[in-house]
């Protein structure tokens, strides 16, 4: 996954749509990519130049939104489920079973299988002291418990996640939007390119807002859809 600061770097790209200004006059169509988004009047597309992806930002009187249309988008945080089922944490499983002396790689490393995860209780403490959740787990003929603590930025963010005309859509809000990333990552359900081993998307971003411009933003995201569909 990029990094959030890497993500708001990549404002340099090449070339860009033409607006459709809404019949109300407040509202535009704005193209970015394969993705129509409606904006208040006052937002333009501001065009510079990319590397590897369709890149650039949507500048508002008060609100500047980042945005990379590519193989390499950034899907932001994990939520809490994803983090269970993908998270750094399984790696840390085979460590407790490694011995001295010997190099490990993929063909050697001790296997280690997820049985089952719960939601931590104050007695887990003994576990883990303020763990999120318990995984039992075996190695072999060993079964263990081990504690899973989740991030603090997937804790302080908000999530949002359906699908929309064969699209996936992921929207997240910071919490404290003065602090957090407020944003999007869109995709075709069935869009993943296998030589790539990845999807085409795009990732739309902001931050340090006030509850009000993180408000905008939200509804900027939610009339995200394919062009295909075009309205």
């Amino acid at each position: 996954m990029k990094g959030l600061l890497t993500f708001f770097a990549l404002i340099i790209f090449f070339g860009c749509r033409q607006t459709e200004k809404k019949p109300d006059g407040q509202w535009k169509i704005i193209e970015v990519g394969d993705y129509l988004f409606d904006f208040p009047a006052d937002f333009e597309l501001v065009t510079e130049k990319g590397i590897d992806s369709y890149v650039g930002k949507i500048k508002g009187d008060n609100m500047l939104l980042g945005f990379d249309f590519g193989y390499y988008s950034s899907d932001f945080e994990q939520t809490s489920q994803e983090y269970l089922e993908n998270g750094f944490w399984r790696n840390e499983l085979p460590y407790r079973f490694m011995k001295e002396g010997i190099t490990y790689n993929q063909t050697n490393t001790p296997k280690v299988d997820v049985i089952s995860i719960r939601p931590a209780t104050i007695q887990d403490s003994i576990i883990g002291s303020g763990c999120d959740y318990v995984a039992k787990c075996k190695h072999e003929k060993t079964e263990f418990d081990f504690a899973v603590y989740i991030p603090n930025e997937i804790k302080q963010t908000n999530y949002s996640i359906d699908t929309v005309d064969n699209q996936y859509r992921k929207i997240v809000w910071a919490k404290d939007p003065k602090k957090g990333t407020t944003g999007i990552y869109i995709r075709a359900l069935n869009g993943f390119n296998e030589s790539i081993n990845n999807y085409l998307a795009l990732s739309m971003a902001t931050g340090t807002l006030t509850s009000k411009q993180q408000e905008t933003a939200l509804k900027i995201f939610k009339t995200g859809r394919h062009k295909s569909g075009k309205k």
